[in-house]
């Protein structure tokens, strides 16, 4: 079965393709970003991040009835997409590192590398009108620009909604699957989306895979805000900083929005503070323990996971190319 590794390589040569003889120092940014360039003289990390929503592309392409290559330049816009949301949504939460190294604000600062991240998203539209280069018509190429424009549009929306969530303690169940909807969903339905109209598949395909598509994206947030609580991050010692930053992750949303009255006080305790300490977090996953909140997360999550797999069973599209996505899916949530 095809993987996420299986398709990286192909992946990595579409987006580098994008960025060749780009040679201003703007674009070192985003080639460090990417995970292509560091420091003189010093090894590159292995990039730990998979290319998740380029791979999904490809494999709802195939399952369209298309050639894959073909997808290519959709896969990288997507991506670029996907970059372009990492490095803002970094510099919202003022996280110093991912994927083992200083992030682009925390290297050249804030305001260049929001720069860098408006410099992917352009990027990304014009990766797209490779579409047309590799025969697709000058109609479906330019709906494929709108799809991905519509896609961040809806992401930067439920960006607003997370950001104005840290400051609440009454966000409800409901309201928080929207922000995800928004945030994560949107940018997995447009990976599909494209895929299939790189297939030139007709409106029911599109439309089915694009929303099995918002469903693996949901659950793949779900399944990251549960390890993001539970785990240490890769210091081994620390909380990942989104914790400590009081961003609403499930099973906290989901632990206030079942608290007793005591319950609820005890965490406002926490969440009335500017930013939570180490020892804060210990405390605060003890209690969320206590209210058996991880099952009720697991359950959530396996309602997502039905949902994508209940819709790409009834999408009308090649019974191996169903079986790659379902299988790039779990691999994603489970």
């Amino acid at each position: 079965m095809t993987t996420i590794e299986d398709l990286s390589p192909q992946i990595e040569d579409a987006l580098r393709r994008v960025v060749a003889g780009r040679d201003m120092p703007f674009y070192q940014m985003m080639t460090y970003h990417m995970g292509w360039t560091g420091e003189p003289g010093e090894p590159v990390p292995a990039r730990t991040s998979p290319r998740a929503l380029g791979a999904l592309c490809l494999l709802a392409c195939r399952a369209a009835g298309g050639d894959a290559t073909f997808a290519l330049p959709a896969a990288a816009a997507i991506e670029l997409v996907a970059g372009f949301c990492e490095i803002h949504a970094d510099v919202q939460a003022g996280t110093p590192t991912r994927d083992g190294r200083d992030t682009v604000w925390w290297k050249w600062g804030p305001a260049q590398a929001i720069n860098a991240g408006d410099g992917m998203h352009a990027l990304a539209r014009l990766a797209l009108f490779g579409l047309q280069d590799a025969g697709l018509s000058a109609e479906a190429t330019f709906r494929s620009v709108q799809v991905l424009d519509e896609a961040s549009l809806r992401t930067c929306e439920g960006r607003f909604l997370d950001l104005q969530a840290q400051e609440r303690i009454d966000l409800g169940l409901d309201e928080y699957l929207e922000m995800v909807r928004l945030k994560s969903g949107s940018l997995a339905a447009c990976a599909a989306r494209l895929g299939a109209l790189a297939a030139s598949a007709d409106a029911r395909v599109l439309d089915a895979l694009a929303s099995s598509g918002e469903s693996i994206g949901v659950a793949w947030q779900l399944r990251e805000d549960v390890r993001l609580f539970w785990d240490l991050s890769p210091s081994g010692s620390e909380p990942y900083p989104e914790v400590a930053n009081k961003m609403k992750l499930l099973p906290v949303v989901y632990a206030f929005s079942n608290a007793n009255a005591n319950q609820k006080r005890r965490m406002g305790e926490f969440y009335f503070k500017r930013v939570l300490e180490p020892s804060d977090v210990g405390r605060l996953r003890e209690l969320v323990d206590e209210m058996e909140v991880r099952d009720a997360c697991e359950d959530l999550i396996a309602g997502y996971r039905e949902r994508y797999a209940q819709g790409l069973a009834a999408a009308d599209v090649s019974e191996e190319g169903r079986a790659a996505i379902l299988a790039l899916s779990d691999e994603l949530t489970g």
